[in-house]
């Protein structure tokens, strides 16, 4: 055989299992952040990992639940003057799929310490009854719109820290952002703009308006928004969208509320509003004394797609080292 025709088949064999490679490293999820686990997992390393607390199931899949796949503890860090109480609450995980798709999960939202109170956490799932699946899924149960097939990647970021300020109650609150209602706000144009509405939470009973409806969304993607809530005293708390959504029959928060009143008598210390997610385990995604709330698009990670492009090539690596731990 010719020198040269060797060549060319060494070179397409090559090419090959180069695809090959591609194909495999696709068909896992890159999970990268400030968390316990980072790494690369195909189905089966998912599996493994999985522990009788947290697995869940729903509608024929089974899977690892979000927070035990994060390991229960992320590292989290606010500089010098900045508001770093709950940090956590910055904090958001950005899901990707192989077709481009998007949802977006704030930690706050399956943090049980927090809004994690779902009867089924939301999951990665690695087996439907016929057996593993061939490439991971986001699975948020209930609300299907936000999840995520294919799944090759799951990214801890934050919000920056706001810096502390002098607290005190607030006196209007601007809303900005990706908004049909983006405009300063005070408890006055709160009550006359928007129809009230109640809610009972522990005897108190909140008057406000609903903050999906306040949010009014002008962009209709909202998997892929967060809603960043900021406080005079620079406390601040990232919300996913979409689990602020009333029409996604999922057993999240629904009657999130933006209360400007209560029989209680915590406002007018509250300031001109504050945040109500009454289903949470714990009050730190309450916010009170509200000064400004963003409803943004998550943005692109930096060089994202070479960081991807390296992750992959340590997979493979670390595949050839310990196949036990990365199948």
């Amino acid at each position: 055989m010719p020198v040269i025709f060797r060549r060319f088949l060494l070179t397409v064999s090559l090419l090959g299992l180069l695809c090959a490679s591609t194909a495999m490293a696709r068909a896992d999820v890159i999970l990268s952040g400030p968390d316990s686990n980072d790494g690369t997992y195909s189905t089966a390393a998912l599996a493994a990992t999985a522990t009788a607390a947290d697995t869940a199931s729903s509608a024929g899949l089974t899977g690892i639940s979000l927070w035990g796949l994060l390991g229960g503890a992320i590292t989290t860090s606010t500089p010098a003057g900045d508001n770093g109480k709950n940090a956590i609450l910055h904090d958001y995980l950005i899901a990707t799929g192989a077709g481009g798709a998007t949802s977006v999960i704030s930690l706050g939202e399956i943090d049980p310490a927090f809004g994690g109170t779902q009867a089924v956490a939301d999951f990665v799932a690695y087996q439907n009854t016929g057996g593993l699946l061939s490439a991971p899924a986001l699975i948020v149960p209930g609300a299907p719109g936000r999840d995520v097939t294919g799944l090759n990647s799951l990214q801890v970021v934050a919000v920056p820290a706001l810096p502390s300020g002098a607290g005190g109650a607030s006196t209007s609150l601007a809303l900005s952002g990706l908004t049909a209602n983006a405009g300063t706000y005070t408890k006055a144009t709160l009550a006359s703009a928007f129809a009230p509405s109640t809610l009972n939470v522990a005897g108190d009973t909140y008057t406000g308006v609903p903050l999906f409806t306040f949010l009014d969304p002008s962009a209709s993607d909202i998997a892929s928004q967060i809603v960043v809530v900021g406080a005079t005293d620079g406390y601040e708390v990232v919300y996913a969208l979409a689990e602020l959504d009333p029409t996604a029959a999922f057993a999240g928060n629904p009657n999130d509320l933006l209360p400007y009143a209560d029989t209680a008598g915590n406002f007018p210390a509250d300031g001109v509003a504050r945040t109500i997610t009454p289903l949470d385990n714990k009050q730190g995604r309450w916010v009170s004394n509200i000064d400004a709330i963003a409803l943004l698009d998550v943005p692109e990670p930096p060089a994202w797609s070479m960081l991807a492009a390296g992750l992959v090539v340590m997979a493979l690596a670390r595949r050839k080292q310990s196949p036990s731990v990365l199948m």
